[in-house]
């Protein structure tokens, strides 16, 4: 059973993203993705937390995964699918999804760890894997007047070490939303942003991660005192 909170939260990002201020971080956000991962809307995406202002409209196929209401469901047309689920235990096939884009998810799971092994899974081996996370430093974790102010914030060194301890690996991590949110609405936000990337993840509203899954990171050496020889067998003349 859903809780108040839930259903709280998920109508709260519905109407953060309906003002003014909601559909300027969504633009904003949406460019940096474009340029991040232009082929976005051609892969198999999944999108998990709350990520239908985010998930390309004409995407090959894609699925939002959200902890919300029903009432609330169906609010973006252009999703094939759109559900709720456990965030530690995703209803999807293993290696099913090419793309998986987490925004107003990872800061409410009960378990980083088993969240990002459940997303290890369903991921293919050549997926790319998007985190968009409130930062710890920065002001938009520190006002509960966006989604991004709820839930727990993560620094840098917390990002990096919950993706490697999960297996994958970090091909870029950026900073976005430097411009505080209460200033937002009456700026376009692009000079901001601009200036913001020379002072990188201090000011950051939020971190912008792309990651792949490192499969290769359970499987140990073997040391060389540790491997058996094999006897070469020799034929014996005849």
């Amino acid at each position: 059973m859903l809780t108040r909170l839930t259903r709280s939260r998920s109508e709260d990002a519905a109407a953060f993203y309906e003002s003014r201020t909601g559909v300027r971080t969504a633009a904003l956000l949406n460019q940096r993705l474009q340029a991040l991962v232009p082929d976005l809307q051609t892969r198999r995406l999944l999108g998990i937390g709350y990520p239908g202002p985010y998930l390309p409209s004409h995407a090959a196929y894609a699925v939002s995964a959200r902890l919300q209401h029903p009432q609330t469901q169906n609010a973006f047309p252009h999703i094939a699918q759109d559900c709720m689920v456990d965030s530690g235990r995703l209803p999807f096939d293993d290696l099913s999804m090419e793309a998986i884009m987490v925004i107003h998810g990872m800061e409410f799971t009960r378990s980083a760890p088993d969240f990002l092994r459940s997303i290890w899974k369903v991921m293919t081996d050549d997926g790319v894997l998007i985190l968009i996370v409130p930062n710890r430093s920065g002001c938009w974790a520190h006002t509960d007047a966006t989604p991004f102010g709820h839930g727990t914030p993560f620094s840098t060194g917390q990002i990096t070490r919950l993706l490697e301890q999960g297996l994958f690996r970090i091909e870029q991590h950026t900073g976005a939303l430097m411009t505080p949110p209460a200033l937002l609405s009456g700026l376009s936000g692009a000079l901001p942003e601009r200036l913001g990337k020379i002072a990188r993840f201090p000011c950051a509203g939020v971190h912008i991660v792309l990651a792949r899954k490192n499969i290769y990171a359970g499987l140990p050496l073997m040391e060389e005192k540790s491997r058996v020889a094999i006897p070469r067998q020799v034929a014996e003349p005849a």
